[in-house]
């Protein structure tokens, strides 16, 4: 099954890097991101919960992701980002926001109309090379109660490989799983972590940052 692709593309002297992904049948959203400098320029999301209803075909749904995986590289080549500026996740435009303040509000946004929430708890700075500690809380934004029994999976995606599963687990009687996975070093490109979770068809979802590691200074 086809999960996804990743492509660099030159334009203008630019290159750019498309990254799609399939979020899996319990949340059928083909989320194709485009990159440039480390920075997110755009987001198409679309949803195929209609193949689902129609009977799952993996080749169907794989030749629909490649398909706007494909679409996304032919509007950069007909230039339509070398004429825009910078924007976050496809909603509004921003000219100096770093990534971080991009991701932190098309997150804001998502969680509008989130029926449960998903949040680290005691967050800490991620760091490539290192081993991340998760401690995640799955519960009712409405009243802050724990969901027991909620699958939590955390992925890792960068603009220069595929993204892969590095962790998963469920929920204990509080809400909470606590999950670890080594960080990748990078030479070169923007690494991050998606982490998901479900609750029958109940979603949520938050990406968080991985940091390069400082530099020594020079003796």
């Amino acid at each position: 099954m086809v999960t996804g692709f990743n492509t660099d593309v030159e334009h203008e002297g630019r290159v750019y890097h498309v990254q799609t992904e399939d979020k899996g049948t319990g949340n059928p959203i083909i989320e194709t991101l485009i990159y440039m400098g480390g920075e997110i320029l755009a987001a198409r999301r679309s949803s195929y919960a209609d193949l689902i209803a129609q009977g799952l075909r993996e080749k169907v749904i794989a030749e629909r992701i490649e398909a706007q995986h494909n679409r996304m590289i032919l509007d950069i080549k007909e230039g339509l980002y070398s004429k825009k500026q910078v924007r976050p996740f496809g909603e509004g435009i921003i000219s100096s926001k770093s990534l971080d303040e991009v991701v932190l509000e098309w997150l804001a946004a998502q969680a509008a109309g989130a029926k449960i929430a998903l949040q680290r708890v005691g967050a800490s700075g991620l760091v490539e090379g290192e081993t991340a500690k998760l401690d995640l809380l799955v519960s009712r934004p409405t009243n802050g109660e724990g969901l027991a029994g909620a699958h939590v999976k955390v992925k890792l995606i960068s603009t220069v490989a595929k993204p892969k599963v590095v962790a998963e687990g469920e929920t204990d009687g509080d809400g909470v799983v606590h999950l670890t996975c080594k960080l990748p070093v990078l030479q070169d490109g923007t690494v991050a972590l998606i982490i998901q979770t479900n609750a029958g068809k109940e979603t949520a979802e938050i990406k968080q940052l991985i940091k390069k590691p400082a530099r020594k200074s020079a003796e």
